[in-house]
């Protein structure tokens, strides 16, 4: 059967076209593996979650530090718990008022003529003196799993403990306040 030129370049056209079709699948094919790899650091473990539930049960689900492989994004998640290094908390609540460059440069707020309570903190004691405290709290995390999925952020609740702690300490102070004088007629 004779074949005309022009449905023989429609077939080169075809083959080569195919060709690049065919060879833009494979680099979006190998792109779609590699974008599933993911480095956990020296002071980190992660977990990979399987639409939205870890896989493995109870130590297996943590992965150590180095190189590793999960399914991209809509499948799966690697997320990276930072366990190794110290957590900080620092609760100011009975405290004076002072911004973030005077606490970088561990410099104390000046002296007020008198106490603002609309702008420094205080805590009262418990025989109603007037104290002002301030705390540094330093944790580390030994239950990855339960640090980042059981609350919604850790940090703010422990934030919020110390300085409950602050104020219950404080009001359990009882110090030598001054009585009235009594007359002896």
């Amino acid at each position: 059967m004779p074949v005309d030129t022009g449905s023989r370049a429609l077939e080169e056209a075809l083959r080569s076209s195919f060709f690049i079709v065919k060879a833009v699948m494979a680099i979006l094919l190998v792109v779609f593996i590699f974008s599933g790899m993911k480095t956990v650091g020296p002071q980190e473990k992660a977990v990979i979650l399987r639409f939205g539930k870890p896989l493995g049960a109870g130590a297996e689900q943590l992965l150590g530090p180095g190189l590793h492989w999960a399914f991209p994004y809509p499948i799966d998640e690697i997320v990276p718990i930072q366990v190794g290094q110290i957590q900080t908390v620092t609760s100011s609540v009975g405290w004076y008022a002072t911004t973030a460059a005077m606490e970088a440069a561990g410099t104390e707020p000046p002296a007020g003529p008198s106490l603002n309570p609309a702008i420094d903190g205080y805590t009262i004691t418990g025989d109603g003196n007037v104290l002002h405290a301030r705390a540094t709290l330093r944790y580390r995390i030994t239950d990855p799993l339960a640090y980042q999925f059981n609350f919604s952020s850790v940090s703010n609740i422990v934030q919020n403990i110390l300085n409950n702690a602050l104020v219950f300490a404080a009001a359990r102070i009882k110090g030598t306040r001054p009585r009235p004088r009594q007359r002896a007629d």
